[in-house]
């Protein structure tokens, strides 16, 4: 697919859908790519020239309303799971660094440029969208930029729609139309949105109808309700197995998101992104950071207790 951005707008004003085969000449990981874009190299003026139009895309689609989720994600790798005592990799992803930024806007160009082929084709497929945003921004303006401000607009915001016929305002996304299209090989529907367009593309009609599409969302969508269950529910067993088997005396650096009754405040813990409660001193406000240790740590019983280290 080839997109170009109205100069001064960062709004589509040009696009083609074409059947392509891309052969990457090497692999860069998030961070990587980042360290590559923060020593602002010649050799890699295509990266930059990328990120640049990110950046753009980005405050484009605040302008339209979009609202920014970024936050911290917990990445886990157990590859020995079936050991007494498996091996546990556990890192943390700032969906902010510039490397991810880039990755995301470009992905969300993509879904848009789709659900403007899928509209000017007549195409059945998954468009997804929320007519209107139900948050107020500026409600969230006094909370601290980053984690604090995200994951508090995050819990107010309702799920997305999806219409199998035209495209819908994307409120959350600030865009007017959206078809997730980017991970065939991981998001079902995002291969049966593939299938429709190929089809297309060979000059054939799209080979489901929009009734037939909705059985089949419908369907996806259920298993992947269970699936995202599961898979927190694994990620929260290992987090907490990490940390029980860190040192007892270990202090963690862990932010306030909110105050649950009193003193007892929603922390999430930076180094490992776990969220969880415990008392904070008085005087401690929403986006401060304080220092915790781990008083207890029961994976099975998804139990973890922490204790605030007053300095």
């Amino acid at each position: 697919m080839k997109t170009i951005l109205c100069p001064m707008l960062d709004s589509i004003a040009e696009y083609s859908v074409n059947n392509s085969i891309i052969k990457p000449t090497y692999m860069l990981t998030y961070e990587s790519a980042s360290e590559l874009l923060h020593m602002n190299l010649e050799e890699e003026a295509e990266l930059k020239l990328l990120s640049e139009a990110a950046s753009l895309r980005l405050q484009w689609r605040r302008e339209q309303g979009a609202v920014d989720t970024a936050t911290i994600e917990t990445r886990i790798k157990v590859p020995n799971p079936e050991d007494p005592e498996p091996s546990i990799n556990l890192y943390v992803e700032n969906q902010a660094d510039p490397a991810m930024r880039l990755v995301s806007e470009m992905m969300l160009l993509c879904g848009e440029a789709i659900a403007t082929f899928g509209s000017c084709n007549n195409i059945p497929l998954p468009y997804r969208g929320q007519p209107q945003s139900n948050i107020d921004v500026s409600a969230f303006a006094h909370l601290p930029e980053g984690p604090v401000r995200s994951l508090a607009m995050v819990r107010i915001m309702r799920g997305a729609e999806i219409d199998l016929r035209k495209p819908i305002r994307h409120g959350i996304l600030g865009l007017p139309g959206y078809v997730q299209f980017t991970s065939p090989i991981r998001r079902y529907l995002d291969l049966l949105a593939h299938y429709q367009v190929k089809a297309v593309l060979r000059g054939d009609s799209p080979p489901l109808s929009a009734g037939q599409l909705e059985g089949m969302a419908s369907l996806v969508t259920m298993q992947t309700r269970v699936v995202r269950r599961l898979c927190s529910s694994s990620l929260q067993y290992w987090i907490i197995e990490f940390l029980r088997r860190q040192p007892k005396e270990k202090k963690y650096r862990a932010l306030i998101l909110r105050f649950i009754k009193d003193r007892v405040a929603a922390l999430l813990l930076v180094e490992v992104g776990l969220q969880a409660s415990a008392w904070v001193s008085l005087g401690t406000q929403i986006g401060d950071e304080v220092q915790v240790r781990v008083e207890e740590a029961h994976p099975r019983d998804d139990i973890i207790s922490l204790k605030e280290v007053v300095v």
